[in-house]
């Protein structure tokens, strides 16, 4: 890269530190290719290809925020690299490993005959849960478990600090993958 073209990226750079949407824009436009080439290497049955790709742009946001445009050893295109690579296997790693079940009073969410069939209801959505985390991204779990737990989409954009629409927007691909994976397993 020459230093005109550092000298742009780092000017880019400090815009988005000043929350300018365009900029990051632009800087997403440009990475990419990178960006692409990065996801293309992770074959996951868990997660898709525009998923993975959001997650890429989380990393190179990461990337922005915490790049030192002081030192001079490192380009911002090998950080931002490095950075999207490691947000895509910490999402990996994170949906492999956790299962959080949500404080949820299993009585409410269906009537109850007597205490077995109550173990058992509690057994299968328990089992609904884990399946669940397996199935979709972090972000999408905690929308479900918000939403579970009786919150409406504003609030749970305000609760995870993202837009209305965001949320909405994971609502119906975490309903549809549910529908899909889990609907054929329960009929």
């Amino acid at each position: 890269m020459n230093s005109f073209e550092d000298t742009e990226i780092c000017t880019l750079i400090s815009r988005c530190r000043q929350r300018d949407d365009a900029a990051f824009g632009e800087l997403v436009r440009r990475y990419t290719p990178m960006m692409n080439k990065v996801v293309s290497g992770f074959d996951n049955h868990s997660y898709n290809y525009s998923e993975l790709f959001s997650e890429a742009c989380v990393g190179l946001h990461l990337a922005v925020e915490s790049f030192d445009l002081e030192q001079k050893d490192v380009t911002f295109g090998l950080f931002a690299r490095a950075c999207v690579y490691h947000k895509i296997i910490d999402l990996l790693r994170s949906s492999r490993s956790k299962l959080v079940f949500a404080d949820v009073d299993v009585d409410q969410v269906s009537a109850v005959s007597g205490p077995e069939t109550a173990i058992v209801k509690r057994e299968r959505f328990e089992s609904l849960l884990k399946e669940a985390s397996e199935l979709l991204s972090d972000y999408e779990y905690k929308v479900l478990m918000l939403h579970i737990q009786g919150y409406k989409t504003a609030k749970i954009a305000e609760m995870l600090s993202k837009s209305a629409k965001s949320v909405d927007n994971a609502k119906s691909r975490l309903f549809r993958r549910l529908r899909e994976t889990l609907g054929s397993e329960t009929s």
